[in-house]
């Protein structure tokens, strides 16, 4: 469980059981309050993450081309 504990500037504090973090408040819905409980996520984007590193591998070739 994580509760919105404030907001301060361009940041949420965040609450959870193993402590506190922040995130860019513009990560929160719109509507989210302090003392809201939140619902955290995160998915790997497998194949966004290839074509990355595929792009940094071509500009890492003309680095070291004579």
């Amino acid at each position: 469980m994580f509760v919105l504990d404030r907001i301060e500037g361009e940041w949420a504090v965040i609450e959870g059981d193993k402590g506190m973090f922040q995130l860019p408040k513009t990560l929160l819905p719109q509507d989210a309050r302090e003392g809201d409980i939140l619902e955290i996520h995160i998915i790997i984007d497998g194949e966004q993450g290839k074509a990355r590193k595929e792009r940094l591998e071509e500009r890492a070739k003309g680095l070291w081309e004579e």
